[in-house]
């Protein structure tokens, strides 16, 4: 009998033992940004629509303690309709990630955005989201040519990425993505930046293939400056692809007044080479009053003039080339 409650003392005090070797946590996450947008193309058109200020979206994430300051883990993120609820087709094309993660930094293997990609997300001050996004301007159609493909400038499939530790100072992210037979699909790419409590300096370039004989090169610089109550953005990228080519720049603010934030841009569209006589321009402006941490009521404005382009700011009827595009929308965010 001694020796029966000594064992089950043995294992009592090994299970409890075991959780400071594997630790692990789970975290169910998401937003619901809902609003209502009247946008004018070549006809004007009303809807209830989403991710005006933030995109909607459901998530579950979770790190697991090895020891030894290893750490694995995983990041599942999929996009939401929360103006119909349609559910329908809902997976998680907007991250799917597995990590090992140490002093190290973090290897992370599956579909994720790419280097090019963060770049218009941290580098516009709506955050590449909503009718006021800077990666409406960032491709224009006729610059792909007939046939090719380009649907990794923001996302990559089958890719394996590099994060250098984070924190102050320089960093580095690199990634490579394979085409597995399909073009447009194929990547590689690498962003290094420098941070500090003011500035935030970052370049970045990639590759993706996609014709069988014409690559496109994507090369960004952007570069922001935070005094708290004014954050100013700056943004420019050249992206080639064989006989034609285009420039993209971009200037915003973000400005804080108590519980309500301010943003504005301006972006230019020139076109180079075979789409020489093609060019847009975007002014962007929005406010949103923050009710917490977590819910904001906001307004978005943006109008963007083309000229032998295409460009919409969202959602609408159709647009002949050459016309401009413009809408608004008033919605609220509620993230948890």
């Amino acid at each position: 009998m001694k020796k029966l409650s000594l064992a089950v003392l043995a294992l009592a005090a090994s299970a409890i033992a075991a959780p400071a070797f594997a630790q692990s946590s789970v975290t169910v996450f998401g937003v619901i940004d809902v609003n209502a947008r009247s946008v004018k193309n070549d006809a004007r058109q009303s809807r209830l629509d989403g991710s005006g200020l933030t995109s909607s979206r459901l998530g579950f994430r979770g790190v697991e303690d090895l020891g030894g300051g290893l750490k694995a883990g995983f990041h599942l993120e999929g996009a939401i309709n929360a103006d119909d609820g349609n559910a329908s087709g809902f997976d998680f094309q907007r991250r799917s990630t597995i990590s090992l993660m140490g002093n190290f930094g973090e290897v992370r293997l599956g579909r994720d955005k790419t280097p090019n990609g963060l770049m218009f997300d941290d580098f516009d001050p709506f955050s590449n989201t909503g009718m006021a996004a800077s990666g409406r301007m960032a491709t224009a159609s006729s610059v792909i040519p007939v046939g090719g493909r380009y649907t990794n400038f923001q996302r990559a499939n089958n890719s394996v990425h590099y994060f250098s530790p984070s924190g102050a100072g320089f960093f580095a992210h690199a990634a490579v993505a394979a085409g597995e037979g399909q073009l447009g699909n194929k990547y590689t790419g690498a962003r290094v930046g420098y941070r500090t409590s003011n500035w935030l300096l970052s370049g970045a370039y990639g590759e993706t293939q996609v014709s069988p004989n014409v690559d496109a090169k994507l090369a960004d610089v952007g570069v922001t400056y935070d005094m708290k109550s004014v954050k100013l953005f700056g943004l420019f990228a050249r992206l080639d692809m064989g006989p034609a080519s285009q420039d993209t720049y971009l200037l915003g603010a973000l400005m804080k007044f108590g519980a309500i934030d301010v943003r504005a841009s301006w972006q230019q569209m020139n076109g180079n080479e075979n789409i020489g006589n093609q060019e847009a321009r975007k002014f962007a402006v929005g406010a949103a009053y923050n009710l917490s941490k977590r819910t904001a009521l906001y307004t978005t404005y943006s109008d963007i003039s083309n000229t032998n382009t295409n460009f919409t700011v969202a959602t609408g009827s159709g647009l002949t080339r050459g016309n401009d595009s413009s809408g608004y929308e008033v919605g609220v965010r509620h993230s948890f």
